[in-house]
């Protein structure tokens, strides 16, 4: 009779841990940004469901004898022992998960993006390789501000930003560029692809993921890789950066 027990108490274990791990599982899909291209993200809460499901078997009915050695051989003890096992493992499976993901940087349970200024190098005959014309008149593919999570110098995920056409703005004959874009990843540092009129540059900003007061408020204008080399910051391309709060969408 108690062998009946703990295998009924490991079948419903095995449910336990596999209805757990399903649940586990599509967190994970969001937390760890899991792509859903070629069935990926369905396999990977498959496999973690049989897994909860198979584990959650195996350790309840392990559980389920040492109670009854060790506490009481009345049935009660093998259902307590056997399925608070296997829900004491799945909480501290969902906290492993939870401290590994990469959540979205927030401040105050709102959300965060970067406000971007692009500040380009007043017109010039005497460099062929500056931006020319009208940015607001840019197609897409020549106009483009992506920022790159980069993890021990590999890049392992990007947001492109959104340039505010309408606000972009000349200022001493230079043109001003707005943009903005989510702080979508709280790992990592950040470099930024920037193309301009079909030129192609970047930079890598002092961007914050835990920003403090000082990073909502705007930067002071630094130059982009190619600019480094001018001689006056009116040749070169220049940026600034703001972190703002936004609602999020549900």
């Amino acid at each position: 009779m108690s062998w009946l027990v703990s295998l009924a108490t490991a079948l419903l274990s095995g449910v336990v841990g596999g209805a757990g791990m399903f649940g586990i599982a599509h967190l994970g899909v969001k937390w760890y940004r899991i792509s859903s291209f070629e069935g990926g993200s369905g396999y990977y809460v498959i496999f973690l469901t049989l897994f909860g499901a198979i584990g959650g078997f195996v350790a309840g009915l392990v559980a389920a004898r040492v109670g009854s050695a060790h506490w009481s051989h009345d049935w009660h003890a093998q259902l307590v022992s056997g399925t608070g096992s296997v829900l004491g493992l799945l909480t501290i499976t969902l906290g492993i998960f939870y401290l590994g993901a990469d959540h979205e940087p927030e401040r105050g349970d709102r959300g965060l993006r970067v406000a971007w200024e692009i500040r380009l190098p007043a017109p010039s005959a005497d460099d062929p390789f500056a931006p020319k014309g009208n940015p607001a008149v840019w197609p897409d593919d020549e106009l483009r501000l992506q920022l790159v999570s980069v993890v021990r110098g590999k890049p392992r995920g990007y947001e492109n930003a959104t340039f505010d056409r309408a606000s972009m703005r000349q200022e001493n004959g230079q043109w001003v560029l707005p943009a903005r874009v989510s702080l979508f990843t709280s790992k990592g540092e950040f470099c930024v692809n920037l193309t301009l009129g079909g030129r192609d540059d970047g930079f890598w900003p002092r961007l914050a993921t835990s920003p403090v007061e000082g990073d909502f408020q705007w930067t002071p204008w630094y130059r982009t890789n190619k600019g480094a080399g001018k001689a006056r910051d009116a040749d070169a391309v220049m940026y600034r950066f703001r972190i703002e709060q936004v609602d999020r969408v549900n």
